[in-house]
């Protein structure tokens, strides 16, 4: 039964997947059948664009990444082999598909319960952000209960970063009632809104940088599509810093600058498309929310993919690429080397870019700080993370070889619970379940003030008077 569930969704994947789920929703808001439908096939032909447009793209960004790496001269013990290998063996995990099965039950169930506000089966790709700890669990202790509550109690706290950021999230990148549900973001929003407060009091807050500004300083020069040109043509100029005297390397450095500057001018397009599929959700949800005289909040999950390209969110996670990378080659106590996952980095600082409303300046800072501690934490797991890897059948290429993510990995909140479950100690594990009951009942009673600050608190003072 396992192997036909995970058989099915690898074979269909997200751009089935959530246009059915979509339709569903949309037919239990009232909406008519042709329109759900119509929403269903804009879903489909949203997340369709978002994969052609980002695998065009990696194809030319990640060479330029790894001759960078290879420019750099930094030489450390374990591989990252990417957050696509890394799903691939969450799903071949026995305990991994297992909690698949069961977390569709159990996210159904806390969404129609009213339990949480995030109907999170519309990625159910994501799941395996949970999965990957727990088999890593599972392969150390053998205690299947265990792994089990660890993956379940990751997965509660994800829904509560994901229903707290949900309004910053559907407001900044345009999309009615949608959030992010992806485990590895989501554990950031704790960090980011602390960060950004403290970036706020420390000066951060007057520094404006962000594409709004930008266009109004900048004229041309802050067009995403001049800024996608120029950034591109940065860092393919540090990939091929060795071998500028070729003229193939001009060609490939002209390609990664064209190529940037369309991703820049394509994807607002695509995300069009994507967000209109969401708009009679949210019509047919006032309507019915009106005609009751009270409503309910709700949250359909999407994919972090259709964030990737807005403006703020690609040119701080390429700006990240050199530093993280820096970072890496200078940190003590590092040994691990982000290289397939660089380029994820505009997937990865999605949570800082809401939560600052698209301050570049901030962002960064905050990406930053958070990827340095989990550089440290993707060390701490690799070798059990290896483990699992080698138990699912990967091969490595050499003997004593360590493999990890840095997109999956490299999330301090995650490894801390997986250490404390690790431990098997009830006071710990104890204090990771309790800690999760006061920050839901502190969101269920005063998530509307948490909500309006994150609303204000980025505003300088004669932008509140105006």
């Amino acid at each position: 039964m396992l192997d036909v569930v995970r058989s099915v969704f690898n074979t269909f994947g997200a751009t089935v997947f959530v246009p059915i789920m979509l339709f569903i929703v949309a037919k239990m808001m009232g909406v008519k059948t042709q329109k759900a439908f119509d929403c269903g096939i804009l879903a489909a032909v949203g997340l369709t664009g978002f994969t052609f447009v980002i695998n065009s793209y990696s194809a030319v960004i990640t060479p330029v990444v790894e001759r960078m790496v290879t420019n750099a001269g930094i030489n450390l013990s374990i591989v990252d082999i990417g957050w696509q290998a890394t799903s691939v063996v969450a799903y071949s995990t026995e305990i991994g598909i297992l909690f698949f099965a069961i977390a569709i039950i159990l996210q159904l169930v806390l969404y129609f319960t009213k339990f949480t506000n995030v109907f999170m089966v519309s990625d159910l790709w994501n799941n395996y952000g949970f999965m990957v700890w727990g088999s890593m669990l599972y392969i150390l202790t053998g205690n299947l209960y265990l792994s089990f509550l660890l993956m379940i109690v990751q997965n509660l706290y994800t829904l509560l970063f994901a229903e707290v950021l949900a309004p910053r999230f559907s407001k900044y990148y345009k999309y009615p009632n949608c959030c992010m549900t992806v485990p590895m973001h989501c554990e950031a929003v704790p960090f980011a809104i602390v960060m950004n407060a403290i970036l706020n009091k420390i000066g951060f807050k007057k520094i404006q940088l962000n594409p709004s500004t930008l266009e109004k300083k900048a004229g041309m020069f802050a067009d995403p599509k001049v800024i996608g040109l120029f950034l591109g043509a940065l860092i393919s100029v540090l990939g091929y810093s060795n071998e500028l005297g070729k003229l193939e390397s001009w060609g490939a450095i002209a390609t990664c600058a064209i190529s940037t500057a369309a991703i820049m001018a394509i994807f607002p397009k695509i995300a069009g498309i994507f967000a209109s599929a969401f708009t009679p959700l949210s019509a047919a949800y006032s309507k019915k929310a009106a005609a009751s005289g009270k409503g309910r909040k709700w949250f359909i999950a999407v994919n972090d993919a259709v964030a990737y390209g807005e403006t703020a969110t690609l040119v701080t996670g390429i700006i990240l690429m050199p530093i993280i990378l820096v970072v890496s080659f200078i940190l003590p106590g590092n040994k691990f080397l982000p290289l397939v996952d660089l380029c994820a980095l505009p997937y990865m600082i999605e949570v800082f870019i809401c939560v600052t409303d698209g301050n570049m300046a901030k962002s960064i800072v905050c990406g930053a700080i958070w990827y340095t501690f989990g550089l440290l934490c993707v060390t701490l797991v690799a070798p059990y993370f290896t483990e699992v890897a080698a138990s699912v059948g990967v091969e490595m290429a050499m003997a004593g070889t360590l493999v990890a993510s840095f997109g999956v990995m490299a999330r301090p909140l995650n490894c801390l619970s997986f250490l404390a479950f690790l431990s098997m100690n009830p006071l710990l594990i104890g204090g990771v379940i309790v800690l999760y009951i006061i920050l839901y009942v502190a969101n269920r009673k005063k998530g509307s003030v948490l909500e309006e600050y994150m609303e204000t608190c980025n505003k300088l003072p004669e932008m509140e008077e105006v």
